[in-house]
C-alpha cells in the first residue's frame, strides 16, 4: 500500500509523466509567489531569492502532482489552472478533499508533519501551471521570515475547523444542506468578489458529487431544490448564492464555518 510505504508513491509518480520545466522567468515567479498567503504582504525584493531558486511545473489535464505515499518534500503554488486533493473509496468511487486555484498553495499537511509523505493524491483538473518549492530552499526562508510560519499556522488552523465543520455536515445534514456548506466553502476560497454577489468558480455537477460522496444525479436534484428555494441561481457553469446571509445562517447554525486562509486570487480563475 502507497501509504505504508512511500517509495511506491514515489515509483508511481515517476511513472506518471510528470515534468519539471526547469528555472522559470524570475519575474513571473515572483509575482506567483505573492499571490500566495504565505507571502501575502511582502515585497518583491524579499521573495526574489527564493525564485531565483524556484522552479515550475506544467501539467495535463488528469497527470498527477503526486500520488498518495509520495514524500512531500515541497510546496506548490499554483500559477494557472486547477488542482483537486483526492482519494479512490473502496467501492472505486473518487472523493474530492479539495480544490486549489490560481494563488493557492497546497502540500502543507505531508510537508510539515513528522512522517514527511502524502495521504491524499493531487491532480490537474485543466491544463495547470504550479511553482515548486522545494523543501532544502524553503526551509532557510522559513527561519528567516518567521512571520510566514505563522501563515502556515494560521492556514493549518483554518483547514481543521473547516474540516471539523464539513466533517459533522457529512454525518448529520441532508443532502442540500452538505451541497450548500460546499457552494459556501467554494466561495470562502475566491478572494475577487464582487459585492454583495457570492459566485462559485466554474465547477461541474460530477465534481460537486465528488466534493460530498453522491451521485451526479443526487446533486443534480439538490441543486434543482435549493435554486427552487430561491436559495442559489446557476450562471453558466457557476452558481451565485442569492441570499448568502441566510444560506450561512441556516447551514452553520450559528456556528462561524471558519475563515479560509488560502484563498484564489486570480480573478480570470475559470
Amino acid at each position: 500500500m502507497g501509504l505504508l510505504n512511500p517509495r511506491i508513491g514515489l515509483a508511481h509518480h515517476k511513472a506518471s509523466g510528470g515534468q519539471t520545466d526547469g528555472m522559470a522567468d524570475r519575474q513571473e515567479v515572483a509575482a506567483g509567489l505573492l499571490r500566495s498567503y504565505l507571502f501575502e504582504g511582502m515585497t518583491t525584493e524579499q521573495v526574489e531569492p527564493l525564485a531565483d531558486v524556484s522552479t515550475t511545473r506544467r501539467l495535463v489535464r488528469g497527470e498527477y502532482v503526486w500520488h498518495a505515499g509520495d514524500p512531500a518534500d515541497e510546496l506548490w503554488v499554483v500559477l494557472l489552472g486547477e488542482v483537486k486533493d483526492c482519494i479512490i473509496d473502496m467501492d472505486g468511487n473518487e472523493v474530492i478533499h479539495f480544490m486549489h486555484g490560481p494563488g493557492m498553495t497546497l502540500g502543507e499537511p505531508g510537508f510539515f508533519s513528522q512522517e514527511r509523505y502524502r495521504i491524499l493524491d493531487s491532480v490537474a483538473m485543466m491544463p495547470t501551471t504550479l511553482i515548486r518549492l522545494a523543501r532544502g530552499h524553503l526551509w532557510p526562508f522559513l527561519d528567516q521570515h518567521g512571520v510566514v510560519k505563522d501563515r502556515v499556522l494560521e492556514r493549518l488552523a483554518s483547514d481543521l475547523r473547516f474540516e471539523t465543520n464539513l466533517i459533522t455536515s457529512l454525518l448529520t445534514r441532508p443532502l442540500a444542506e452538505r451541497l450548500a456548506f460546499r457552494l459556501l466553502d467554494l466561495i470562502d476560497s475566491t478572494r475577487e468578489r464582487r459585492p454583495g454577489k457570492a459566485v462559485t468558480p466554474r465547477i461541474t455537477q460530477s465534481t460537486l458529487a465528488a466534493m460530498i460522496g453522491v451521485t451526479r444525479e443526487n446533486v443534480n436534484r439538490a441543486l434543482a431544490a435549493l435554486a427552487l428555494d430561491g436559495a442559489i441561481r446557476a450562471e453558466g457553469g457557476r452558481y451565485a448564492l442569492v441570499d448568502e446571509e441566510r444560506l450561512r445562517r441556516e447551514v452553520a447554525q450559528g456556528w462561524p464555518l471558519g475563515l479560509r486562509r488560502d484563498r484564489r486570487t486570480d480573478p480570470r480563475t475559470p
